[in-house]
């Protein structure tokens, strides 16, 4: 039964500068980012988690931190498959300049065929955290039956099935492409979905068909942005 928590990193400098911070240094969560992500973190439905991945880059490590000293996880790493797109020479602009490039039309409207210049694509940036999610979840059912195989070798008669819940760190773009992934949506329709700045999404594995129960929760609701759900490239 995985169920799999996706974490946006908090509000960062660069979201209140309207920056694309990309994977350029040094982009830290602001004060009230740190705030409104413990406020957040006390509403996840779930505690225990078998382990918490996280991208390298400082504001998802900072998040991570935080969740980890909120939660209990068996264990804590931090996986370049979670990490930012890599926008090339778009990274460190602001989005206001970017609407303006010929390229952002194809980043609303064909998400697929969108290739930042010096960078890498959208649809390679998705295919590594999609899979990197899959991975994950073979592991927990793994896990899981290993659980289940124990407790039947010793005799024990707890009730009801092993389940393991992983918490992954991440970025808006790359969280909206896991969603998207698990509700069967083509790339090219990523960006109907919201993720805001410190919000929780979740995604029960443990059926035929990943289900999505809960996406872009925050204790501070839409006090985190001016259009629900946060933000992303729009």
């Amino acid at each position: 039964m995985p169920v799999i928590v996706l974490l946006r990193h908090g509000v960062s400098s660069a979201n209140t500068a309207g920056i694309l911070a990309g994977r350029a240094p040094g982009v830290s969560l602001t004060d009230q980012g740190v705030s409104a992500l413990r406020n957040t973190l006390r509403m996840l439905p779930q505690q225990r988690f078998s382990r918490l991945l996280h991208s390298p880059l400082l504001r998802c490590e900072q998040t991570a931190l935080i969740a980890a000293s909120t939660i209990a996880a068996d264990s804590v790493a931090a996986v370049d498959d979670l990490i930012e797109l890599d926008y090339g020479e778009w990274t460190g602009r602001s989005l206001k300049e970017l609407g303006g490039e010929e390229l952002w039309k194809t980043v609303l409207e064909r998400a697929s065929q969108a290739h930042f210049p010096g960078g890498e694509s959208i649809a390679e940036a998705a295919d590594r955290a999609v899979s990197r999610v899959r991975t994950v979840v073979d592991e927990l059912r793994t896990e899981e039956r290993n659980e289940e195989e124990q407790r039947n070798r010793s005799g024990d008669d707890h009730e009801g099935k092993a389940s393991r819940w992983a918490m992954l760190v991440s970025h808006g773009d790359i969280i909206k492409a896991i969603i998207a992934d698990a509700l069967g949506m083509p790339l090219d329709d990523f960006q109907r979905i919201s993720v805001a700045p410190g919000s929780f999404t979740v995604i029960d594995f443990s059926g035929p068909q990943p289900v999505l129960t809960a996406m872009s929760v925050t204790a501070a609701g839409l006090s985190e942005g001016s259009t629900p759900g946060g933000g992303g490239l729009r």
